[in-house]
């Protein structure tokens, strides 16, 4: 990253008001998240932070994963006021080139709005829909 912004996987700097506020008030797919479920799931997964020079939190994203064979990208997000700076880009280059989530053979994520963005990191339709299934 630039001399302005850094990531770290420390989940003792993210900031949980932030990172609860912008799913629950500004994402379309964490309206309703209570603070308690945004703190077990970080608690749960490897974390992501974007920071700005004076290490506020600007971005985030996790990953929930075996570390062998299965990651799923979830609640990638750059503050709004942060955005057109390709912070997204490089989050989602550091993730896919972090040393704990080389192995990983299958990747996935859901998205309603990016798909050009992770379309540049080789995420795709699944090859075998008709395989996949979900219960929500």
């Amino acid at each position: 990253m630039n001399d302005s912004y850094f990531i770290s996987t420390d989940q003792a700097r993210l900031d949980i008001a932030v990172i609860h506020d912008f799913l629950c008030n500004r994402s379309y797919w964490g309206k309703g998240r209570t603070v308690e479920a945004v703190k077990k799931t970080i608690d749960n997964s490897l974390c992501f932070g974007v920071y700005d020079k004076d290490e506020r939190l600007v971005g985030f994203a996790r990953v929930v994963t075996d570390f062998t064979v299965f990651a799923y990208l979830m609640d990638v997000f750059i503050l709004e006021e942060h955005r057109k700076r390709g912070l997204g880009k490089q989050l989602i280059d550091y993730i896919l080139h972090d040393p704990l989530l080389q192995d990983i053979r299958c990747w996935r994520l859901d998205t309603d709005d990016a798909h050009e963005l992770y379309r540049k990191y080789g995420f795709r339709k699944p090859a075998f829909p008709e395989k996949i299934m979900e219960k929500r």
